[in-house]
């Protein structure tokens, strides 16, 4: 990206009201939102409310960090740059509601903590199924016309717990003071639920909260985030429904669609890529019915995507298929890929072995390979 876009533009100066962007891979969306966390920012002024730009992963959070740590550092002298926090969603909501005030509704005389699922206690905590009990940490959390209701993955079929046998064993749980990282959310919710207080002093503080990849909200996600809207706080979305790779969870992008219909939310769009070139972005579009530009030109070198559906049966000759393509075009070996959205594909298709065992016996054979 060599200049900023008309869009990009009409998304950082936008006035302070909730917003829905719906962003195309490659829009340069980080500078766009890290922008937009500044501008929110200085448009409050005084006020001594915190803007907050949230994500899902550990990944996003450091790179918004790292650029908006350099934002400031290019500021003018006495510009108005603190009172912010960048955060994964998940670690604001266990930062703010759940250690400091889970425990009051959990019925626990402790802190709320977070089990991974080799503390040896929960063995007492296994959860009855048609075939065999399960740990705890397997069971999720789903919502269905505003009840919260739970279920397990059985061979990638969700399969429903009985709700009063299942909030049963996370009540028993919670009153310990524990909870997984699927049941953190249901925790949250029932606290700002049961002490509207903590509900009315979390909008306070964070009056206006950016979140980005957006379509990766699930329905647990979902159901928090109306209670901040409900109790004032005005929330921002940006992302991309055709990139969800949560779908599974729940997380089908469908409120980050619903949410640019509201009234009250001004809907805008980022629809120029800059980093894929024009053969790709095609592609692309076909594949997602959009209509995204290419801010590149086509290259003089041979360049495309190559999108074949195969059997499993037929993988070697998918191999097969692509280095005869590749040499047919007389593209370079080493700039070419065959992508997988599974490591465990890529492997097989690469011939390696995996990894030679775990933790400490990994290390010990890879020292003795090497």
């Amino acid at each position: 990206m060599t200049h900023v876009s008309t869009e990009q533009l009409q998304i950082i100066g936008s006035p302070l009201a909730p917003m829905s962007v719906i962003a195309c891979a490659g829009s340069g969306k980080t500078f766009t939102a890290v922008r937009r966390l500044a501008q929110m920012r200085r448009q409050l002024g005084n006020n001594r409310g915190r803007v907050a730009l949230l994500s899902f992963s550990n990944v996003a959070v450091n790179t918004f960090k790292q650029e908006y740590r350099q934002l400031t550092l290019e500021a003018p002298v006495g510009s108005c740059h603190d009172r912010v926090e960048i955060d994964t969603l998940d670690s604001f909501i266990t930062s703010n509601v759940l250690r400091p005030h889970a425990y009051r509704t959990m019925g626990a005389q402790q802190a709320a903590f977070l089990v991974m699922g080799g503390e040896a206690f929960l063995n007492g905590f296994k959860f009855n199924t048609d075939t065999y009990p399960r740990e705890i940490t397997t069971m999720q959390l789903g919502v269905d016309n505003g009840e919260f209701y739970f279920y397990y993955a059985d061979n990638d079929k969700a399969r429903r717990l009985n709700t009063v046998y299942a909030s049963g064993i996370v009540s028993r749980l919670g009153r310990i003071g524990a909870y997984t990282h699927n049941l953190g959310r249901y925790w949250c919710h029932r606290t700002l639920a049961d002490q509207p207080a903590i509900l009315r002093a979390f909008a306070h503080r964070y009056p206006h909260i950016l979140i980005d990849e957006a379509q990766d909200i699930g329905s647990a996600h979902e159901a928090i985030v109306e209670q901040l809207i409900g109790a004032g706080c005005q929330i921002s979305l940006i992302g991309d429904p055709n990139q969800g790779i949560y779908e599974f969870a729940g997380a089908n992008g469908a409120f980050l669609t619903r949410y640019g219909q509201r009234p009250e939310v001004n809907a805008l769009s980022l629809t120029r890529n800059y980093r894929s070139v024009p053969a790709i972005l095609d592609l692309a579009n076909r594949l997602s019915t959009r209509a995204d530009t290419a801010d590149r030109a086509a290259p003089s070198t041979t360049h495309g995507a190559f999108f074949v559906p195969y059997r499993n049966a037929d993988r070697e000759k998918l191999v097969a298929a692509f280095q005869t393509s590749v040499a047919a075009l007389d593209l370079k070996p080493s700039r070419s890929a065959v992508l997988c959205r599974a490591r465990d594909m890529a492997d097989r298709l690469a011939g390696n072995r995996g990894a030679p065992g775990q933790g400490t016996v990994k290390s010990l054979a890879q020292a003795a390979i090497i």
